[in-house]
């Protein structure tokens, strides 16, 4: 039972995470199917921590996700200064935009 209880806790956070991430990328501007796809992959590959630090970057200029070109936001992941972020978020860009 209490090992049903553990697995509840931990499926209910992922959930949360997803939901989180889908939410900002559509609060940026990401269309809402693209977000979701997006959101789900993202929130699997990269911890909370990564996630944070990616919802905080901003371009040179100060631009927002929604005001950035794909080179201004992958300009923007680099300077997180973390590589996993860079290719996890590229390739779910590119994945979901693809479909």
């Amino acid at each position: 039972m209490r090992t049903l209880a553990i697995a509840a806790i931990v499926l209910l956070s992922a959930c949360s995470k997803e939901a989180a991430v889908n939410r900002g990328l559509v609060d940026a501007g990401v269309a809402s199917p693209a977000a979701s796809c997006m959101a789900r992959e993202m929130s699997e590959r990269l911890s909370a921590e990564q996630l944070q630090k990616l919802g905080r970057a901003e371009d040179d200029s100060g631009k927002t996700l929604v005001e950035m070109s794909v080179s201004d936001y992958i300009a923007a992941a680099q300077r997180v200064g973390d590589v996993e972020v860079v290719g996890v978020t590229a390739a779910a860009a590119a994945y979901c935009n693809a479909l």
